[in-house]
C-alpha cells in the first residue's frame, strides 16, 4: 500500500564464540533441541545453575562445554553470561584478602550463576575436599595466562603496487630480439 514502508529483512547473527550462558530452565519441548548421542549429557547438566561456555557452531549444532563434559544442542534460548575468563578444572589462586580466605592453589570445582544477584560464583576444590562456599571472580586469580587471537580481529589488506605514482621506469629494451643474436 502507498506509504507503508518496504519490509526489512533482517539477517539472522550468530553470537561471536566462544561466549557463556547458562540453561535455568529445559529451554525445549521434547529432546530434538539436542543431538542424538548427547541427551544423557544434557540430561544430567541442564537446566541447572552451571555456567556452560559455547565453543563452535558448526551450522545445525552448538558445541558447549563444562569442563571434560561436551555437548551439541541446536539454538535455543538460554541466558547469556558475561565476564567468565575461566574454567571447570583450571587451577587458580585463592588469594588472601587480609585474612578472610584460605590462600593457596586449587581447582575450579563448579562455576555457577546465581539469578537472584546476576552474578558468576566460583566453588573450588583441592585434591577431594571440595569448598562449599562460593568466590568471585576477584577473589582468585588465574596460575596460567591464556592468550586468545581471534583470527578476524585484525584485517590487513595485501600490499599492493600502485603505477598511477610518477616513478621512473627502466627501459630495457626489446629482449627477445637481443637473445636472437
Amino acid at each position: 500500500m502507498p506509504g507503508d514502508s518496504p519490509t526489512k529483512t533482517v539477517p539472522t547473527l550468530r553470537p561471536e564464540l566462544p561466549d557463556c550462558g547458562v540453561y535455568l530452565h529445559w529451554p525445549a519441548e521434547g529432546e530434538s533441541w539436542i543431538h542424538p548421542e548427547d541427551v544423557a549429557t544434557v540430561r544430567q547438566l541442564i537446566p541447572s545453575r552451571r555456567v556452560l561456555r559455547r565453543l563452535h557452531w558448526d551450522g545445525r549444532y552448538y558445541q558447549l562445554q563444562y569442563g571434560r563434559h561436551r555437548m551439541r544442542v541446536r539454538p535455543t534460548l538460554w541466558t547469556r553470561v558475561e565476564g567468565v575468563d575461566l574454567e571447570v578444572g583450571e587451577q587458580v589462586e585463592l588469594l588472601s584478602k587480609m585474612g578472610k580466605n584460605d590462600a593457596g592453589i586449587y581447582r575450579i570445582a563448579e562455576i555457577a550463576f546465581l539469578p537472584q544477584v546476576q552474578q558468576v560464583v566460583y566453588y573450588l576444590q583441592r585434591g577431594d575436599l571440595r569448598m562449599n562456599h562460593p568466590f568471585r571472580r576477584e577473589d582468585l586469580r588465574p596460575l596460567h595466562v591464556r592468550h586468545r587471537l581471534r583470527s578476524d580481529f585484525y584485517k590487513f589488506e595485501p600490499p599492493g603496487f600502485d603505477r598511477s605514482a610518477d616513478i621512473e621506469l627502466l627501459d630495457v629494451g626489446d629482449l627477445e630480439a637481443d637473445d636472437e643474436r
